[in-house]
């Protein structure tokens, strides 16, 4: 258990990495790629994200899942909550911005991406805390 415990917080500060540096440079950068290669660098941009991106949350679900039914109490409750939000925000707005997107550059759509994905951002802040407490809990 407390390997999973682990991996949940290590996968959890991962994906707050991974998100702040996309909140503060990587779509605010999409303002100023040339409207003649946004679409390449956009397509370019969403392949390689997606290969770091992917496996982590997946993993990370893996292990909330896992320690949703074997932890007592209301964090284990709370990381699983968040990133189902995590999710729907990313399966409900950013996805389909991202989807625009790839077609052509839009300015409104890449300021709303910008603003929408600070709910991840803080989405992933809570759950990094979250888990930070889960080891404090089980571990000490």
């Amino acid at each position: 258990m407390k390997t999973l415990i682990l991996l949940n917080f290590i996968a959890s500060i991962t994906m707050l990495g991974v998100i702040v540096v996309t909140q503060i440079v990587s779509y605010p950068m999409f303002l100023n790629v040339s409207k003649h290669n946004f679409t390449s660098f956009h397509s370019e941009y969403v392949k390689r994200i997606t290969s770091i991106v992917l496996p982590v949350m997946l993993v990370e679900l893996i292990l909330s899942i896992i320690l949703f039914f074997t932890l007592e109490g209301v964090l284990a409750k709370i990381c699983l909550v968040t990133l189902g939000l995590i999710f729907i925000s990313t399966g409900l707005i950013q996805v389909p911005i991202h989807e625009k997107l790839k077609f052509k550059y839009d300015e409104f759509l890449t300021k709303k991406l910008i603003r929408t994905n600070w709910i991840r951002t803080s989405l992933w802040s809570i759950k990094s805390i979250t888990a930070y407490n889960i080891i404090i809990k089980e571990l000490f």
